[in-house]
């Protein structure tokens, strides 16, 4: 399979097998695509809020900069006195820490956008709810028929 497109890339995870999918979950800090590997993870082994998503997304975050931090100061160490390794270990360095800042910050940012999305459905949801009760307190009052309430009512709920 070409992978391509974010459609291509979510259709490979899921033909992929459990174990592998736990494997990347585990790792993924190291996936050209975390949230995509999240949400397939979640989607077969979690059902969580979106509250939940938002806090392990940012937990990855916090994770993938850690760790990133510990193998700069490695590979610093690890240098050896030969210049043209030395240059070369510099090289890499850099550019594992500029890839891992690059990653945790399109989590930080993607997250920032599901929970967005998340307080507008809230919003939403808890507007059709009060609709709901003023409905029945106008049933109550006699003001509408039963019949008109259960098609508002109906309504209602499938904006839900």
């Amino acid at each position: 399979m070409e992978l391509k497109s974010e459609k291509s890339i979510k259709e490979y995870l899921k033909e992929l097998p459990d174990d592998t999918i736990i494997k990347y979950y585990l790792d993924v800090e190291y996936s050209p695509f975390p949230i995509l590997v999240i949400e397939e993870y979640t989607r077969r082994f979690k059902r969580k809020t979106k509250d939940q998503i938002i806090k392990d997304l940012k937990f990855q975050t916090h994770l993938a900069k850690k760790k990133i931090q510990e193998l700069g100061k490695i590979a610093t160490k690890n240098k050896l006195v030969h210049e043209l390794t030395s240059e070369k270990s510099e090289e890499i360095v850099k550019q594992a820490k500029k890839k891992g800042y690059e990653i945790s910050e399109s989590i930080l940012q993607k997250s920032g956008m599901l929970k967005s999305k998340l307080k507008k459905s809230t919003q939403s949801k808890q507007k059709n709810l009060d609709l709901l009760e003023k409905l029945g307190a106008l049933k109550k009052a006699g003001i509408i028929t039963n019949k008109e309430f259960q098609e508002k009512k109906k309504k209602i709920l499938s904006k839900i």
